[in-house]
């Protein structure tokens, strides 16, 4: 079911609407121009591996199938025009219409499979999507010209792998990718430039006192991670980390209990975290501060 909350107590605003299979697993659920769109993996109750779309207006829902199954923890993500783009497991980045599913594209890296889910962003006059695969690397396709671009295999890279990537500018328009590494723990960023007007990666900060962290989160040049609590006695912990340092600036404490399974989502000011006995806690601070 498709539920939908209050975000001021967290009480049920609308009844739940009824949107995938039982015991789905399902990865990055997203609304845009009142489409629910996510991504279902690992073949879980009756669900193939797909991209689901949900019309909140006329309750209706589309699938579109993965022949080779998605990759990643946070599901597709959205072009600036609407394109939904998702990473499967067989090296592809395929593009997908909006609300239909109807297939637009598909772009091979010409490597090992995907492992990531995509994360679009504009640099420098071009709209780049990026996706990390199996064998550290991280891939970036330049959308105007429609071919991957290699990047480099960087120093922090090759231990770093992970299920999802995510994107900020800071104040000086520098636009950065972070990453939690698998199984090292660590947060790991780069810095998007550009070398004889091609876009590639350099390395930034690392930081490593995160163990089991999740995807991160970043809002306003904050990141934010969170640590799952694997195990029993141990709490999930959120944490706020300088975009442009790593250093910590805050964290949850003991608030949370194990086990967070979810990615971090955030708006309104809060912050957001699912954990495994259906539980969703906010973090925030008030408007007008």
């Amino acid at each position: 079911m498709l539920r939908a909350l209050n975000v001021m107590n967290g009480a049920d605003a609308e009844p739940p609407v009824p949107f995938l299979p039982p015991h789905a697993d399902a990865r990055g659920l997203i609304v845009v121009d009142d489409v629910a769109y996510v991504a279902t993996t690992r073949g879980c109750g009756a669900a193939p591996d797909g991209v689901w779309a949900l019309d909140l207006g006329a309750k209706q829902v589309t699938t579109w199938r993965a022949p080779r199954g998605i990759a990643g923890a946070v599901g597709p993500t959205i072009g600036p025009d609407g394109t939904i783009y998702v990473a499967t497991r067989d090296g592809q980045l395929v593009a997908l219409e909006s609300r239909t599913l109807k297939p637009k594209g598909a772009y091979r890296s010409g490597g090992p499979a995907f492992i990531s889910s995509p994360v679009i962003f504009e640099h420098q006059g071009s709209l780049l999507v990026a996706a990390s695969s199996r064998d550290g690397r991280i891939r970036l396709l330049d959308s105007r010209h429609s071919s991957f671009i290699r990047v480099p295999l960087l120093s922090h890279t090759a231990a770093t792998a992970a299920d999802a990537l995510a994107s900020w500018a800071d104040t000086d328009d520098t636009r950065w990718l972070v990453q939690a590494a698998v199984p090292s723990g660590a947060i790991v960023t780069w810095k998007v430039v550009h070398r004889d007007s091609v876009p590639t990666l350099q390395p930034g900060w690392v930081a490593r006192d995160i163990p089991a962290p999740l995807a991160p989160a970043v809002v306003n040049g904050v990141i934010f991670a969170v640590s799952r609590g694997a195990r029993p006695a141990s709490p999930a912990v959120l944490f706020a980390l300088d975009g442009a340092t790593g250093r910590e600036i805050w964290n949850s404490g003991t608030t949370i209990p194990p086990v967070v399974r979810a990615a971090l989502s955030a708006g309104g000011s809060q912050v957001y975290v699912a954990t495994g006995d259906g539980t969703l806690y906010a973090f925030g601070f008030p408007m007008e501060h």
